[in-house]
C-alpha cells in the first residue's frame, strides 16, 4: 500500500513529532505501508520540488497512493489555510482522503487572522469529500463546526509518539526548551515589554537550575533560535542541545528527564506521551487550548504575565518538592485523559481501514 502524506512546511522540529505521531499510527494499521511525503506547502519558497494537492502532486497521488492524509500542524490558522490547493483539485482527487492532527488558533500570541473565504471553501469541500477528519483540540472540533463540518477529537498525534505511564521521581535532571525566537523583545513593536517579561523569566529559571542540586539542558527546536540561546547560555558554561530535523535524539533527551520546563507547545505534548511530568509556558491559541483540554491550570503560566512570572520562577525555585498535592493531581488527570484519547485515537483509525474498504 502506497500512503501519500502532504505534510506542512516547517523548521520546527515539533511538527515533526506530529508527523511521527501519525506514521506509527498509520504503520499500526496498514503493516508494510510506504508512506511518501510531499510538501503541503511551501511559505519561504525553499522547496525545489511541487508543492500542495494541486498540479504534478495531484497527478502523482491519483497515480500512485491508495490513501492520501492531510496534516498535521495549525494548518488552520489564516488568512489562506496551510494547504496549497483548489476547489478544482479537491474535486479532481480519486484517492480516500483524510485529515489527521490539524489544528486552529494564532502561533503569534492572541492575535487570530481570520481565513479567507477561498480558504474556507477549499477545506469545507475537501473535508465533506474526506473518509475521516481527525482534529487536535476542542477548539478545532468547534471551528469545524462554525463551518457546518464534524471532526473526530483525537488529541495531537505528536501525544502518542510514545505511551509510557506517567513517571514521578525525584527532580535529578531538567530539560528546558527554549522559547520560540518570534517572541524575543523587538523594540517598537507591540508586547516589547511583555516580551521582555517573557526572556527575564526565561534566564531567571536557568538561574533558578543553576543554583539547585539538579543537572539541566536547554534544547532548541528551530535553528533560528541557536543565535540568541549561545550568549545567554555562556554565563552558565553551557550550550543549547539542538538535533536538527532528526526527532530521535530530542526523545532520548525528553524521556531522560525528570521534569521538562516547556517554552514549547509541542515538547509538553510529547513529554506527555513518554511519562514526564512537566511545566507548559502558554504563549498562544494553541497552548490555552492544550492548557484546556487537559485543566492543567497549575502546571501552565502564561509567558507575558508578571504574576505567572512570579509563579513560575517560585515552582522551579522549588522544584526538589514538585509536584505539590495540586500538580499531581492535575498530572493524573491529564493522564488519564491521554487514554481516553489513546482509544479514540485508535477507534478513528480503524475505522479509516474500515472506510477504505468502501471509499471510491
Amino acid at each position: 500500500m502506497v500512503i501519500h502524506h502532504y505534510v506542512p512546511f516547517t523548521s520546527n522540529v515539533g511538527d515533526l513529532f506530529v508527523r511521527d505521531g501519525i506514521h506509527a499510527r498509520l504503520r499500526e494499521q496498514f503493516p508494510g505501508a510506504v508512506i511518501k511525503e510531499l510538501p503541503a506547502n511551501d511559505p519561504h519558497r525553499r522547496s525545489q520540488k511541487p508543492v500542495g494537492l494541486i498540479g504534478a502532486n495531484l497527478e502523482l497521488t491519483n497515480a500512485e497512493a491508495q490513501l492520501v492524509i492531510v496534516g498535521g500542524s495549525n494548518m488552520y490558522e489564516g488568512p489562506e489555510w496551510r494547504l496549497m490547493t483548489s476547489i478544482d483539485a479537491i474535486n479532481a482527487i480519486n484517492v480516500p482522503l483524510a485529515f489527521i492532527g490539524l489544528g486552529v488558533g494564532s502561533v503569534r500570541g492572541d492575535r487570530v487572522r481570520p481565513l479567507t473565504e477561498k480558504s474556507k471553501a477549499e477545506i469545507r469541500a475537501s473535508h465533506k469529500k474526506a473518509i475521516g477528519v481527525a482534529v487536535r483540540d476542542e477548539a478545532s472540533v468547534e471551528f469545524l463546526e462554525e463551518l457546518g463540518l464534524q471532526g473526530t477529537m483525537t488529541a495531537c498525534p505528536a501525544t502518542f509518539v510514545g505511551r509510557n505511564p506517567m513517571r514521578i521521581r525525584k527532580p535529578k535532571h531538567v530539560v528546558v526548551s527554549a522559547p520560540p525566537a518570534r517572541f524575543l523583545p523587538k523594540w517598537g513593536h507591540r508586547g516589547y515589554f511583555r516580551s521582555k517579561v517573557m526572556i527575564s523569566t526565561f534566564t531567571k529559571v536557568l538561574q533558578s537550575l543553576s543554583e539547585q542540586s539538579v543537572t539541566w539542558e536547554v534544547i532548541a527546536h528551530d535553528d533560528r533560535d541557536i543565535a540568541f540561546l549561545m550568549p545567554m547560555m555562556e554565563i552558565f558554561g553551557k550550550k543549547p542541545l539542538y538535533f536538527g530535523n532528526d526527532p530521535a535524539p530530542f526523545y532520548e533527551e525528553f524521556k531522560r528527564a525528570d521534569v521538562a520546563v516547556c517554552y514549547r507547545l509541542h515538547m509538553g505534548i510529547s513529554c506527555l506521551g513518554w511519562g514526564v511530568p512537566f511545566w507548559l509556558i502558554n504563549f498562544d491559541l494553541r497552548t490555552e487550548a492544550f492548557r484546556d483540554t487537559y485543566g492543567i491550570g497549575e502546571l501552565s503560566f502564561d509567558a507575558f504575565s508578571l504574576t505567572d512570572s512570579r509563579r513560575l520562577k517560585r515552582a522551579v525555585g522549588s522544584i526538589k518538592s514538585f509536584p505539590l498535592a495540586p500538580e499531581r493531581q492535575q498530572l493524573e488527570g491529564m493522564y488519564g485523559k491521554r487514554e481516553k484519547y489513546w482509544s479514540v485515537t485508535c477507534a478513528f483509525y480503524q475505522g479509516l481501514v474500515s472506510r477504505l474498504g468502501t471509499a471510491p
